[in-house]
């Protein structure tokens, strides 16, 4: 029924117990015996491990888990750029009236999400830490706290993994395992009411899970995890090729004497400080090396490749991750604005949705309440870009003083000085392509009354 299962059992049995094998070959021969039985079972328990979790071995030979993917420098930079920055922009509860709209500052789950999702974790690292999960494994969980009598959302503690499903009647299921708070539960979703999981989706293909990038990436990864091996082990053998022994006769009088220089001659080796120091053949031997050298392999390019190649799985610019072959000076500001509209935007679209579906009553939504993140924050180390456009919208009438000073965190001026909107009287109609309409002449008349009156002029 599960063929990488059993296979890797297998596998994983009839590896306890074995001993290196020699193939007793002599002189011009060379053996070869495994040095460490350890890593070897290692290795077999990481197989049944991966087919255990949904993963498999890559082509490489290489276990890829969310652990192993993660030890690779471009699978963590990848994800941090994602839930971090995802993360660090402010996310409000909103609400859209007649009126406008304004923050939902009366609603519990404001705090929730702007301020703590819980007593244990603030909201970047709830967000944070989500985002993680869903990046790498295609969702990410939590368990909903509601109030008793009103339902309302009141806290979210994160959950480590769930199983979503559907039963009998195609409801859509969280079957929940042990821990966070859940002794294995399973929460059905019902039809006009709360919900008991909050569930952020990757892309997937069901509408049920999303599809984890480590077990579509394996391919990538283990190839990248492979050349790191590979990286380690020539400098831990002090940038030594692996080679054999060629002897022109016969040398040794029996095999205990060429055993013990074998023995010899590994021990030298193995030690880190013979790295730089000749060894001693007895004549008519002569040292081969066999397999590519690390510049036959284009070990520097190979290394080098794998890092788009990763980047291309999260949708990241190599540039965000240290890469900056491909950066110039007339392009890295386009690509920092790409990041922002074509990856950080889905993630943040994902968010929003995630809260509306799984974390407002029925009762909320239709009270005009959904989430809102403020993209505006990305802008908070850049001065002058944001004093360029609050030129902008204050120059046009969009905004007024104190609503400027109030995204820059000051104090409105006093005496409501700083809440007339003003626009620009430099602009007239060009000649022949027609006069103000009368309603237009009205309004600028009643704009300049109450300017000169001193009244607000919002009233226009």
């Amino acid at each position: 029924m599960f063929p990488a299962i059993t296979q890797a059992l297998k596998e994983w049995r009839e590896g306890f117990g074995s001993e290196p094998i020699a193939l007793g070959l002599k002189h011009s021969d060379f053996t070869f015996t495994p040095t460490n039985i350890a890593d070897l079972e290692t290795a077999k328990r990481d197989r049944v491990r991966a087919a255990l979790g949904g993963y498999g071995p890559a082509w490489s030979g290489e276990v890829v888990t969310e652990s192993t993917a993660l030890n690779n420098g471009t699978v963590w930079a990848c994800t941090r750029i994602i839930a971090e920055t995802s993360a660090s922009l402010p996310l409000f509860l909103m609400r859209k009236t007649r009126d406008g709209r304004f923050p939902a500052t009366d609603k519990p789950l404001y705090g929730v999400l702007h301020d703590e999702p819980n007593e244990e974790m603030s909201d970047m690292e709830w967000r944070e830490s989500t985002t993680a999960r869903c990046v790498l494994r295609g969702d990410g969980y939590g368990r909903i706290i509601r109030r008793p009598a009103t339902d309302e959302c009141v806290g979210v503690y994160p959950l480590m993994s769930a199983n979503p499903d559907r039963d009998k009647k195609n409801r859509l299921i969280y079957e929940v395992p042990k821990g966070n708070g859940v002794d294995n539960e399973t929460f059905t979703v019902e039809p006009n009411k709360p919900h008991d999981i909050f569930h952020l989706r990757g892309l997937g293909f069901d509408g049920i899970r999303g599809q984890s990038v480590i077990t579509l990436a394996r391919q990538s990864i283990g190839s990248a995890l492979s050349a790191e091996k590979y990286a380690a082990k020539f400098y831990a053998s002090g940038g030594r090729q692996p080679g054999y022994l060629k002897l022109a006769n016969k040398v040794f009088k029996n095999d205990q004497e060429q055993d013990q220089f074998r023995a010899d001659m590994e021990r030298f080796l193995a030690n880190s400080e013979n790295y730089h120091r000749i060894p001693m053949f007895p004549p008519n031997v002569e040292f081969s090396s066999y397999g590519w050298s690390p510049e036959d392999s284009q070990f520097l390019e190979t290394r080098q490749f794998t890092i788009p190649e990763i980047c291309r799985w999260f949708r990241i610019s190599p540039h965000l991750v240290g890469d900056l072959s491909r950066a110039t000076f007339s392009n890295i500001e386009h690509l920092a604005i790409e990041f922002v509209q074509q990856t950080l935007m889905a993630w943040l679209v994902r968010w929003e949705k995630a809260v509306y579906r799984c974390l407002l009553t029925p009762q909320e939504k239709a009270q005009g309440l959904y989430a809102k993140h403020n993209v505006s924050a990305l802008l908070r180390g850049d001065f002058q870009s944001r004093m360029q456009g609050y030129a902008t919208l204050l120059q046009n009438g969009v905004a007024n003083i104190d609503t400027i000073r109030e995204l820059e965190d000051w104090n409105p001026l006093p005496n409501d000085a700083g809440k007339s909107h003003h626009i620009q009287l430099n602009m007239q109609t060009v000649p022949g392509t027609g006069e103000p309409t009368a309603a237009e002449l009205a309004a600028i008349a009643k704009y300049q009354a109450a300017q000169n009156g001193g009244g607000d002029s919002n009233a226009a």
